[in-house]
């Protein structure tokens, strides 16, 4: 690949003309290039006149080439053209978005004969908008000068550069150190349809892209090499045209970017942090309010379960108090027929008491056992009341304590002695050989085993006397509980009523009041044991309960 430059625009002389025809013409008169590739206008009438120095067969690809410049296919032949379109006229309509109410128009160019072409370019497509603005075109004058006039120009103007190699003193001036220098001085926005002024302090413009010009030449080459006719391609051919707008410019001038046309290409934006990174902060956001949510709805869910912890705290509570209220009232309504025993056996013992002194002599012998046993009834019953009004009050009524089970049977026995001589029947202690200490309120657990028994003697209230027996007996069982067994020689339970004597006022007695059963379970249960009946394989019914045995038994 071989690259040379006219220069035509820097040494238009006709001296330099003929110096390069010569060179071009020597250099490729013995080695003809395969493709020969241009780029700008000026290689369009430069080789209409001298087509023999690349050959007349070699195919001339023409890019950067103004429509206007594009001869016939008879004036230039093997050529193909990619257009470009410096367009003047839609620049001032992009200006004219910008700036609605400009009212100047100022188009600055370069001098010598190829930058005045461009500036015909312009005057030929701005001429419908001639009357809509104050033009000037200024090209011919001297570099300061021009500086200082661009300085001095209304703000409600609007400023087009074109093409700028030389100025009017004729020093060489590149059009991008042009615009750089008039953007440094100009109190109007200055625009140019030219793409590379792009980021030199010129607003925007409307032009080709030169990347997707260089692209399509490219392509044109590797289709001719690799042996494509030219005469299979098309003759005309197109970049990319469209409005260019420097956004750091826009931003500059305070001009509005939504007078921009949707489809112009914004160069040179700052985005915003919102702009750059908006899927990270979305995504950022979108967990912290996920873990914000769960966060939430833990601290929802904790509160609520405190809540209810604290509700079904209350509701046990109230369920302790009414079982316990319940309790007491099944429990006093218990103890209240109870009481008859202890004070029926007080009434007897002090009838006994008053017939002993009233012998002659007094029989003082016999009254000192019986005032102490009317001692321990009135104990026992005052014992029993206690326990009662702590419960109504929903203290807590236990006196929970370590006793020996035979111990507190063996109060039984004395207690109920009287009721079972009375009603005539035989009573036996069967007691385990060693302590049976069981944790417990002792008095409660010794109402529930007269419970046990009266219910026992009351069973046997029609059994003959030869037969009527009650045997009361403890023992250790082999889970490591206390057991007490209650038998009686009575009618026995109907085997469809074994699983409902224990249910609150279920009796069988006419004068019963179905609770001493309810109480005795209660009681039994409290104390982690277990309470039940069957009846007995020798006739009669058998109530048992077990307690669970202390660690000193």
């Amino acid at each position: 690949m071989f690259v040379d430059y006219l220069e035509l625009g820097r040494l238009p002389g006709q001296e330099h003309l003929d110096l390069s025809i010569r060179y071009l013409t020597q250099k490729y008169s013995q080695a003809p290039p395969d493709v020969v590739l241009t780029l700008g206008r000026a290689a369009i009438p430069f080789l209409l006149k001298n087509k023999q120095v690349v050959g007349p067969n070699v195919p001339i690809i023409v890019a950067n080439a103004p429509l206007t410049e594009v001869p016939d296919k008879d004036q230039l032949p093997n050529s193909i053209y990619v257009g470009s379109q410096y367009n003047f006229l839609e620049t001032l309509k992009l200006a004219q978005r910008l700036q609605p109410n400009a009212r100047n128009l100022v188009v600055v160019g370069g001098a010598g004969q190829y930058a005045k072409q461009w500036l015909d370019d312009a005057r030929r497509q701005l001429e419908p908008y001639a009357d809509m603005y104050s033009t000037r075109y200024i090209s011919e004058i001297g570099y300061q000068q021009l500086l200082n006039e661009i300085a001095q120009l209304p703000k409600d103007t609007i400023v087009i550069l074109s093409v700028f190699i030389l100025d009017g003193d004729g020093n060489s001036r590149p059009t991008l150190e042009v615009a750089t220098d008039l953007a440094g001085v100009t109190t109007a926005p200055i625009y140019s349809p030219l793409p590379s002024s792009i980021g030199t302090g010129i607003v925007g413009g409307y032009s080709d892209d030169w990347r997707t010009q260089g692209k399509t030449a490219a392509a044109i080459t590797l289709q001719l090499l690799a042996g494509k006719q030219i005469s299979e391609l098309p003759r005309l051919n197109f970049g990319e045209h469209k409005n260019r707008i420097d956004a750091r410019e826009l931003k500059h001038w305070q001009l509005s970017e939504s007078a921009v046309p949707a489809d112009a290409e914004i160069r040179f934006r700052e985005f915003t942090l919102w702009e750059q990174y908006r899927w990270a902060i979305l995504a950022t956001l979108t967990l912290l309010l996920l873990e914000a949510g769960v966060i939430a709805w833990l601290v929802i869910e904790r509160r609520r379960r405190l809540a209810a912890e604290w509700e079904l705290r209350q509701r046990l509570l109230q369920v302790i108090h009414l079982n316990r209220t319940a309790a007491a009232g099944a429990l006093s309504a218990s103890v209240a027929h109870e009481l008859n025993q202890p004070l029926g056996a007080i009434r007897s013992y002090a009838e006994a008491a008053a017939l002993y002194l009233k012998a002659d002599p007094p029989n003082l012998e016999k009254i000192g056992p019986i005032i102490e046993q009317i001692i321990r009834d009135d104990q026992r019953a005052a014992d029993i009341i206690r326990h009662i009004r702590e419960l109504v009050k929903g203290r807590s009524s236990s006196e929970v304590e370590e006793f020996d089970l035979n111990e507190v049977v063996r109060d039984v026995v004395e207690i109920v002695r009287p009721e079972s001589t009375k009603s005539g029947l035989k009573l036996d202690l069967v007691l385990a050989g060693g302590p049976l200490t069981v944790r417990g309120d002792r008095i409660q657990v010794q109402q529930a085993i007269i419970n046990l028994a009266l219910n026992a003697i009351d069973a046997m209230r029609e059994t003959p006397a030869a037969v009527a027996g009650l045997s009361i007996s403890t023992a250790r069982s082999n889970d490591g509980a206390a057991e007490l067994s209650v038998v009686d020689s009575g009618r026995g339970i109907p085997a469809d009523k074994l699983n409902t004597v224990f249910e609150t006022f279920y009796t069988t007695k006419r004068h019963g009041t179905g609770l001493g059963l309810t109480v005795a379970r209660t009681i039994v249960e409290s104390y982690g044991g277990r309470i039940w009946a069957e009846n007995h394989s020798g006739g009669g019914a058998e109530f048992r309960f077990n307690l669970p045995l202390s660690s000193k038994s």
